[in-house]
């Protein structure tokens, strides 16, 4: 077995510093704010389950803002991922479902990119 000095691992393994509830977010609606379509939005999410929640995964192929999110490498670095749920994705942005609900469900009709981005801004 081969001695590694415990300088040369520590400086090996690059870190990535954890980013704050408000850096997620702020990030999170420029990320929603440059999309080049309309962010597709969530429907009766105020009325899934805990258990619906946590079978839909937002793989970075969706295009909702929790997909979005799931997509860009800054959040992956930060342990986002296409096989996150939603609940997961709720659990990293530390939202609550009435709070998601406010931007992402369409209960309330359409939301634009920017009153999307708008809205999650006020969370931060």
């Amino acid at each position: 077995m081969k001695h590694v000095d415990i300088v040369d691992l520590v400086s090996a393994v690059p870190v990535t510093p954890k980013m704050t509830r408000r850096q997620k977010l702020m990030h999170w609606a420029g990320l929603i704010r440059a999309a080049e379509r309309p962010v597709v939005l969530y429907h009766a999410l105020e009325y899934m389950s805990a258990w619906q929640r946590m079978d839909i995964k937002i793989g970075p192929n969706c295009p909702t803002a929790l997909g979005i999110a799931a997509a860009d490498p800054v959040f992956q670095a930060q342990g986002l991922n296409e096989r996150t749920s939603i609940d997961g994705a709720l659990r990293f942005f530390e939202l609550t479902v009435d709070q998601a609900h406010a931007f992402s469900c369409d209960c309330g009709g359409s939301i634009s990119n920017e009153d999307q981005a708008r809205r999650i801004e006020r969370l931060a």
